[in-house]
């Protein structure tokens, strides 16, 4: 057996019938669980060490997957250890073992409008599936819109500490007072369209994190597993839809979103599990409006003084101004019109 991760819990692994051990890899994903890969004699594997969500708060989230999976969504379940549990625990810490899923991690922006449809039909069953077996035991955290004036008062403060200046040399700061000032125009001109507060009528359990980072895509595109669960949680199923289209298909730049596609990806959700117009009008505004009050690029670089994300400054400003422009036709894509 070859070893290529210091201190690798290879000990976890005796609690599952795994076969022969060849090899045994870190898997460098991740910022709270850790994860290796097996490749056994049975086939590959992965390790999990869990940090994030762990007893019985992991054992709901496997309790959900199983659901999942036996309605047809696509989601990887444990692999039972030899006394047929789910996880076990080796000095205080908590290992589970799952099958190793091929795939790739997708743009929309490639995919076709056929693909689109389906990847919307597969989240519109994830989603009716979890609305009709486990239903929500609590209410959503509720949405609070930033008011018009709050939003502007973190525009100065943050204009403030911009103006106060780092010895930025990459050009950051100049990027972020231009978006300080974009938004707070915007929020001057557009301040009476913060979204009603009103609540969602469609909630449940939902993914938490759904983007193309957490799905794998086979080499038709179709869907081959949905992953990381640790987000779980009771939320909007039209809110989730309308974040999950944002993420797969924007440009990152001034072109926004590719509408068509997210009308494909739409019209398949709603071909499965349709939460009708009224909510969906709701989740996009709310949406629209947490991107135009949010800061988090600028408040990561002076308030923490992170400047990990920096680079991802640019498209999200792009993103905000073309959707403010295009903003009932991202509305109307959203509803698969």
């Amino acid at each position: 057996m070859t070893v290529t991760a210091p201190r690798l819990p290879d000990a976890a692994l005796g609690h599952w019938d795994l076969g022969q051990i060849y090899q045994m890899q870190r898997v460098q994903t991740g910022l709270m669980n850790r994860s290796w890969r097996v490749d056994s004699s049975s086939g590959s594997y992965l390790l999990k060490l869990f940090r994030d969500v762990t007893g019985p708060e992991l054992q709901f989230q496997f309790h959900v997957l199983q659901t999942l999976g036996a309605s047809g969504v696509p989601v990887v379940l444990p692999v039972l250890s030899r006394d047929g549990r789910t996880t076990i625990f080796l000095e205080g810490e908590e290992f589970g073992v799952f099958p190793w899923v091929g795939g790739r991690h997708r743009s929309g922006l490639s995919m076709s409008r056929d693909a689109c449809r389906d990847l919307g039909s597969v989240i519109g069953r994830l989603h009716r599936t979890l609305h009709q077996a486990i239903p929500a035991d609590r209410a959503p955290k509720p949405e609070n819109p930033p008011t018009t004036e709050a939003a502007l008062q973190k525009v100065d403060r943050l204009l403030e500490l911009v103006a106060a200046g780092r010895g930025d040399k990459t050009g950051f700061e100049a990027t972020a007072e231009q978006t300080l000032r974009l938004k707070r125009g915007l929020l001057v001109r557009l301040g009476d369209r913060r979204p009603p507060d009103l609540a969602p009528q469609y909630t449940g359990y939902t993914h938490g994190d759904l983007h193309p980072h957490n799905v794998l895509h086979g080499p038709d595109d179709r869907i081959s597993a949905i992953l990381d669960w640790d987000r779980l949680v009771v939320s909007s199923y039209a809110r989730e839809m309308a974040r999950a289209a944002v993420f797969y298909f924007t440009y990152g730049d001034e072109r926004g979103l590719d509408c068509d596609r997210i009308r494909a990806f739409a019209g398949g959700y709603r071909s499965v599990f349709d939460v009708g117009e009224p909510e969906i009008g709701l989740a996009t505004h709310q949406l629209w409006w947490d991107r135009l009050t949010d800061n988090w690029v600028i408040e990561w670089h002076y308030v923490r003084h992170n400047s990990a994300c920096d680079h991802l400054l640019p498209g999200q400003t792009g993103l905000v101004k073309w959707w403010t422009i295009h903003y009932s036709q991202v509305e109307q894509s959203l509803m698969g019109r």
